[in-house]
């Protein structure tokens, strides 16, 4: 199967560049999205301090998605090597892309989403700096964002598309 997985800390690009590359004919889907049209409150989970209950509602949603047909996925900040999908995931054989940012880059991006608001912007940089390590544990290929427009990711993205299926 030719497909790509998009992962990151919350607001390195992943919703953006899937939407960019369903607009070029790509099919694309954002695990956040379908989460959010299952059931409108799951986010408030995260805000709330029910974390594993999120987590179980999103494994289920990505078990989905691995068994349907896309190109493109993007996957919420929390996925990563750690997270209970992520044999799952390894066992697909999705190729992983990860956005990566430094947390400087990413302010501004972040603030009003669920889990910040509960860990306070301290709490959510200690968070970045745990999953950093993950997700380069579970990526196959790493993007560097920092100082760069989305069309000049899309463009290393589509080359990682390239050498992998084309």
């Amino acid at each position: 199967m030719r497909r790509l997985g998009l992962i990151g800390f919350s607001g390195s690009g992943k919703s953006s560049l899937a939407a960019i590359a369903s607009k070029s004919g790509f099919k694309t889907v954002d695990t956040d999205s379908l989460i959010e049209k299952q059931n409108p409150e799951a986010f408030r989970l995260l805000e709330d301090g029910t974390e594993d209950d999120f987590r179980t509602l999103e494994t289920s949603v990505i078990s989905e998605v691995l068994k349907s047909d896309f190109d493109f996925a993007a996957f919420g900040g929390g996925i990563h090597f750690a997270h209970p999908a992520w044999k799952e995931i390894y066992e697909s054989s999705l190729k992983l892309v990860y956005l990566r940012s430094s947390f400087e880059n990413l302010a501004g991006r972040f603030e009003e989403r669920p889990l910040c608001r509960r860990l306070g912007l301290e709490g959510y940089e200690r968070l970045f700096r745990l999953r950093c390590p993950l997700y380069e544990k579970a990526a196959s290929f790493v993007v560097d964002t920092d100082g760069r427009g989305l069309s000049e990711i899309l463009s290393e993205v589509m080359e990682i598309w390239n050498s992998l299926f084309q």
